[in-house]
């Protein structure tokens, strides 16, 4: 699924990775990872510097202009 929505009255600008992307006014942060392509269990995220956990993404609704980054986690010791 494309992560670009039509530019329209109800879109709203956030950063992916430093890409400026167009979504849907309300898409959540679970939406926005589903339309990366990215499986929700092979990524962690923050949002404007801050870890999102993984069973907080469906209620995390994204605002104009918030930073977005999606990275694999790191595991180990």
């Amino acid at each position: 699924m494309n992560a670009r929505a039509d530019a329209s009255d109800d879109a709203i600008p956030v950063q992916v990775a430093g890409q400026h992307l167009q979504l849907p006014a309300g898409c959540t942060l679970a939406q926005l990872i589903e339309r990366l392509g990215h499986a929700p269990q092979d990524v962690a995220t923050a949002v404007n510097g801050g870890f999102v956990p993984r069973d907080a993404r469906a209620g995390h609704r994204l605002q104009p202009g918030d930073q977005v980054h999606c990275f694999k986690p790191i595991v180990g010791g």
